[in-house]
């Protein structure tokens, strides 16, 4: 198993439509090739982990970064792993608006990327720059 962690900026044009495309194609092309991970997109920025086999991982990498739709792609770690730490997940993503600010949602949705960032603590090192670098969105530090 090989895992790979990135953070990158989205470009200012990014809508909520462009990311529900991004969404729907990666999650098709993922499971069709075997790769597994967890993408959070947050603040108009992405961290995003990961993992299948080394070909399919290093492809997708590069085709990140290549894609317009976001700058500033920064390789955080990248490296093999005994299993997946993702192996039932699929991309989420949270959609970030006034009415789920005023009501708190988005606060409960920061405090519970928080509480899996710390579940998931003493793990691979991977893992570690990934929620290290959520970690940092949330709190409004860049990370790198």
């Amino acid at each position: 198993m090989y895992q790979l962690s990135y953070f990158s900026s989205a470009t200012p044009d990014v809508s909520e439509e462009i990311i529900s495309g991004i969404l729907e194609t990666s999650r098709a092309r993922n499971k069709a090739i075997g790769v597994t991970g967890c993408l959070v997109f947050h603040k108009f920025s992405f961290v995003q982990i990961i993992e299948g086999e080394k070909r399919h991982i290093q492809s997708l990498f590069e085709d990140i970064r290549q894609d317009k739709r976001h700058s500033d792609v920064t390789l955080l770690w990248e490296g093999k792993n005994n299993g997946r730490n993702f192996g039932d997940w699929n991309m989420a993503y949270f959609t970030e608006s006034d009415e789920r600010s005023a009501n708190g949602e988005m606060k409960n949705f920061e405090r519970n990327l928080l509480l899996l960032s710390e579940l998931s603590a003493d793990s691979t090192a991977v893992l570690n720059m990934f929620w290290i670098s959520v970690r940092k969105l949330i709190s409004g530090r860049k990370s790198n």
